[in-house]
């Protein structure tokens, strides 16, 4: 049967409806502080959610294990606070002066104060498992976002350099995306009773890893296939940023040389106009870019969904497949 996307988000989300909102509940009460300024950007920043995937997971992850709920939904908000501070942090290092149709913490605020905020939700999240006594996802997500921050710097080191290798940007959106999606299968997971799941932590943390990587692709591909306005960031920005991405990576590798140089030469030098940067959108389609991605993302996608085969069938097992389906959905309007 073929589903919209919108019937897909509710496939993966409704099962688990309840979970969603106590997370929301969550994020309510700890966005929020005695401090005027703290508070004000917590209230800022809360008009804004995402779909909250990252928690989604983790709770049907849990609840396909036969998890405790109350534990699930702590963890919930705590890996969606992290994610909220990476996207913070991100946002000063870029110098982004928009998401999502409004103006980042950082262009608000500024650079101090929005590198303190994203401290903050870091601290609120492990402040919170800690007071919870989750000592098993604390440990998890502290490992992962140490593994967050060496991808960052990966970024920063492959920074200006046209010759990426697929593989040295594979490992470096694992570590800087798919792990905290890894995370969030591992952390519903041994929520089950004791955090005894019987080799269900490995199975989930798998599944998040591979959808993290096809979710990190699907993204990156938005860059030259999307408009600003139906997206959550400015297209271009990786490029401009001096960042070279898979459908990318995979043009520059399959083009011939005089192709390469004019891209290399608008690489380096940057490009002002629209003109310009349709030049980079054109090397990127002609010479297989999107193609090769798009394809990497299903097959990354069919993997997590082969990750599941081997747990008991449920409701939830199908709809974590569902959550899988769009990621890669959603990418797919834009590429015909």
């Amino acid at each position: 049967m073929d589903y919209s996307d919108r019937e897909i988000c509710s496939i993966f989300q409704d099962p688990v409806r309840e979970g969603l909102d106590a997370v929301e509940e969550k994020l309510r009460d700890v966005l929020g502080s005695d401090m005027p300024l703290i508070d004000e950007i917590c209230g800022y920043i809360s008009l804004t959610p995402g779909k909250r995937l990252r928690p989604n997971i983790l709770l049907l992850a849990s609840k396909s294990v036969g998890g405790d709920g109350e534990s699930a939904v702590t963890g919930g908000m705590a890996v969606e606070l992290i994610h909220t501070a990476t996207l913070v942090h991100d946002d000063i290092i870029d110098g982004h002066a928009m998401r999502r149709g409004r103006e980042t913490v950082c262009s608000k605020w500024g650079r101090n104060v929005a590198t303190i905020m994203g401290d903050f939700l870091y601290s609120m999240a492990f402040a919170r498992l800690g007071e919870a006594g989750l000592d098993g996802i604390m440990k998890i997500l502290a490992r992962t976002t140490n593994v967050m921050s060496v991808g960052e710097m990966m970024q920063f080191q492959l920074a200006r350099n046209i010759e990426v290798s697929e593989d040295r940007y594979m490992n470096m959106i694992y570590s800087k995306t798919a792990s905290l999606f890894s995370a969030s299968g591992e952390c519903g997971a041994i929520t089950a009773a004791g955090g005894k799941s019987n080799g269900s932590r490995e199975r989930y943390s798998l599944f998040g890893t591979n959808l993290g990587l096809a979710f990190q692709i699907t993204d990156d591909l938005f860059d030259y296939i999307a408009a600003d306005d139906r997206i959550g960031k400015p297209v271009a920005s990786d490029f401009a940023d001096g960042r070279v991405t898979l459908p990318f990576i995979t043009a520059f590798r399959n083009a011939p040389d005089p192709e390469k140089a004019r891209v290399r030469e608008l690489f380096h030098s940057g490009f002002s106009g629209r003109d310009e940067w349709g030049e980079v959108v054109s090397f990127v389609q002609n010479f297989g870019g999107i193609e090769y991605s798009l394809n990497k993302a299903r097959e990354l996608g069919e993997t997590a969904k082969d990750t599941l085969l081997s747990a008991r069938p449920s409701r939830e097992r199908d709809a974590l497949c569902h959550a899988a389906d769009y990621v890669i959905r959603r990418v797919d309007p834009f590429s015909s």
